[in-house]
């Protein structure tokens, strides 16, 4: 056990403090503006995760002005800051993960501002703590699915059936492919049937606007696909198009009624002991079982690490990894458990990977004086409108719904005026 000087600890922040004399809130939104559509790696930053970024860094260093810190401008943030924050964190209780989470928002910041390694781990800022007790647990022991808690995944369908249709074939989509709630939300059945895969578009619910497919290995699987297609006009997305009060429904509303018709059939946490995301997991520990290539038993149904070579398994956990939407395997251990043991085999690079990589580190030669202009290249007006409208169509059919959950989504089709237009 450990003691903290807890007489010591700092006081939360005040509520409805004003800002430093300095305005440091509008410093910090413009580095937020000019630096968080990009990731670390270069990728373009997620909606969302654009809007966590900035909702960890408001809050850090409103944290800090309440801690009696008079930082004028966010670019004199500095190691005591960062010390302070992770005292302040720990005081208050917070999980690791959330800790952990919000010290990697602060490390992309402080690349911003130019410190690049001023932000150190966890245990860096709390050295009295156990270190076992700052370790980040994700794999989960028991199962979430719907099934090893109880619940009759048949039962909660025909209640579903009987409640709203609409709703009844969502759940049927949930346990086969395993989708989130606004990818189901957002699905055009006909649309996304690919004879053996299910296509997730990037505009259509992903989290990070990660696209996937999912493939079709089992009948079940057809015959919920061809189940939903036959209830499902062509071209509709799954979402509700009217709300209870046959008002035009928004993305915000079907998220919410989606939860509330979850709760009237009793799935919740405190009243079954598991949520509607629980189907995901039971698709984790079906596709696991019924992986066509190296199916295998996930560790929250008494799988252990040496039922097959590690390689093998590793290949296997990527591979579900994959029809979850995810590009890393530990990611699985949240959904089905941590295989105990399991070392992973390094990765193996080929020749014209390492060379691709050489060459893209390798600086390129400078050319002395002004660059020359591009070349200006012309083209007939027809030429050029046509080339733009052609564009413009595929990222239309590349469209599925918008992501600003404020605009309406679905819109109830105009009665015909009698003019038909050429």
């Amino acid at each position: 056990m450990y003691t903290l000087a807890v007489q010591d600890a700092p006081q939360a922040p005040a509520e409805g403090r004003s800002d430093s004399p300095g305005g440091w809130r509008r410093e910090l939104q413009t580095l937020i503006d000019r630096n968080a559509g990009v990731r670390v790696n270069g990728n373009v930053a997620s909606h969302r995760t654009r809007e966590l970024t900035a909702s960890v860094l408001f809050a850090a260093f409103g944290t800090l002005v309440g801690l009696g810190f008079k930082l004028q401008n966010p670019r004199n943030l500095g190691e005591r800051h960062i010390e302070a924050l992770v005292r302040h964190w720990h005081w208050q209780g917070r999980a690791v993960a959330t800790m952990q989470n919000e010290l990697s928002v602060l490390r992309k910041f402080s690349i911003w501002i130019g410190k690049k390694g001023m932000v150190r781990g966890l245990q860096d800022y709390l050295p009295e703590v156990p270190k076992a007790e700052l370790q980040r647990t994700t794999g989960q022991v028991a199962s979430k699915s719907w099934t090893d808690n109880g619940i009759n995944i048949d039962q909660k369908i025909a209640q579903a059936d009987a409640l709203n249709e609409r709703f009844g074939l969502m759940l049927r989509l949930a346990v086969a492919f395993g989708l989130r709630r606004k990818e189901i939300l957002m699905l055009k059945p006909w649309k996304c049937d690919h004879g053996t895969y299910l296509a997730v578009y990037p505009n259509a619910g992903p989290k990070g606007g990660r696209a996937r497919n999912v493939p079709i290995t089992n009948s079940y699987q057809r015959e919920v696909l061809d189940y939903v297609k036959a209830r499902m006009p062509k071209g509709d997305a799954m979402g509700w198009k009217t709300t209870r009060r046959s008002k035009p429904a928004t993305l915000e509303y079907n998220l919410k009624e989606y939860e509330r018709r979850m709760e009237e059939i009793g799935i919740t946490k405190s009243a079954a002991g598991v949520s509607g995301h629980g189907l995901r997991a039971e698709f984790a520990e079906n596709a696991a079982m019924t992986n066509p290539d190296k199916p295998f038993v996930p560790p929250t149904l008494g799988g252990k690490a040496d039922q097959m070579a590690a390689a093998d398994l590793d290949q296997a956990l990527s591979q579900v990894s994959e029809m979850l939407g995810h590009s890393r395997p530990g990611v699985t251990s949240s959904y089905y458990g941590r295989f105990e043991g399991l070392r992973r085999p390094p990765r193996e690079v080929s020749a014209a990977q390492l060379q691709a990589r050489s060459a893209k580190s390798r600086p390129g030669p400078r050319e002395v004086g002004a660059s020359p202009l591009p070349a200006v290249q012309t083209s007939k007006p027809h030429e050029r409108a046509g080339r733009h409208k052609g564009v413009a169509s595929v990222d239309v059919r590349q469209m599925d719904l918008p992501l600003n959950d404020r605009i309406v989504l679905f819109k109830p089709r105009a009665r015909d005026s009698g003019k038909r237009g050429g």
